[in-house]
């Protein structure tokens, strides 16, 4: 399974100036999809059109798993033209609901629901970042992370453009450790078997500090905003960082790798179709039950700052 074709049509959607919610919103319907909402989110002045998608499983008592596409823009208009390096995030989303949707129609069911978001927007703002700059939500990322993360979400993957820096160098795609509560916990057993079957080679984890993980409000180094859902859950979040062997800004055009893409694709719908089912575990539940015996709860603490 390969998932080009989703992936190309997506890619070709986006790389418009004109490009909208609406256009994905009415593409998506007629590829049969059980629900979608759309909102335009506005603040200062600026605005991204903002997506809820749901593909429903066989069982509604099934865990449900969240796809969050994290991105500031698809585009960086008028600084520059054509798709951007951030837009991934976005990318993988909408591929993977494009061919989860027709995966249901053919007959292949999920067990349980999953619930996709992301926003779309073609004139993001690009900001000074070292090594090199990143692409910044068009509003708050805070208004946008609270309608990023659905309550219903059992488990979450978040998926984000991570080539802006010089600490994770994979040729394609990296996960990064299970974050629960504010607390970085042991990367999954089962997301690195997946991970190794899918890409082919050895895993790539991203080196997740405390600093990516306390809310951008605070002003230190993140490596991006890839964690910053588990803010407003506790369900388990999952970094998956679509990654390059060179340093690339966000706001780069031209830079689009469709194998990257691919590989991330399908590691997010088997994971789905693991985790919907039962058949694995984006984290140690008896080991966070220890840490939480003994440590306590460390998410208000890191909490601090977020609205």
């Amino acid at each position: 399974m390969t998932l080009y074709k989703q992936i190309s049509e997506v890619c070709d959607l986006l790389d418009d100036p004109k490009i909208s919610g609406d256009k994905i919103k009415s593409i998506l319907e007629d590829k049969g999809v059980d629900y979608i909402d759309l909102k335009t989110i506005e603040d200062d002045g600026r605005s991204t059109d903002f997506l809820k998608i749901i593909i429903k499983g066989m069982n509604d008592k099934a865990p449900k798993m969240g796809i969050i596409g994290r991105l500031g823009g698809v585009g960086a208009r008028p600084l520059q033209l054509g798709l951007v390096s951030d837009a991934d995030g976005a990318i993988v989303a909408l591929s993977c609901a494009f061919k989860l949707c027709e995966m249901k129609k053919r007959g292949d069911v999920l067990a349980g629901d999953v619930i996709i978001t992301t926003h779309i927007t073609p004139r993001a703002p690009v900001r000074p970042h070292k090594p090199v700059p990143m692409m910044e939500s068009p509003v708050d990322m805070f208004k946008l992370l609270k309608h990023e993360v659905d309550p219903k979400m059992d488990g979450i993957l978040s998926i984000d453009a991570t080539k802006a820096n010089r600490v994770i160098k994979s040729p394609d795609i990296a996960i990064t450790p299970t974050i629960k509560d504010g607390w970085i916990l042991k990367v999954s057993d089962d997301l690195l078997d997946i991970y190794s079957w899918v890409t082919g080679h050895e895993p790539y984890v991203v080196p997740i500090t405390m600093q990516d993980v306390i809310p951008f409000s605070t002003p230190v180094y993140h490596i991006n905003s890839i964690i910053q859902p588990w803010i407003y859950t506790s369900a388990p979040v999952v970094g998956v960082a679509i990654t390059a062997k060179s340093v690339i800004p966000g706001s780069a055009t031209g830079v689009t790798d469709i194998f990257a893409l691919d590989k991330a694709c399908r590691f997010v719908i088997e994971v789905a179709k693991g985790f919907t089912y039962n058949r694995i575990k984006l984290y140690d539940e008896g080991e966070y039950r220890k840490i939480k015996e003994i440590h306590g709860d460390i998410g208000l603490i890191l909490r601090k700052g977020a609205p």
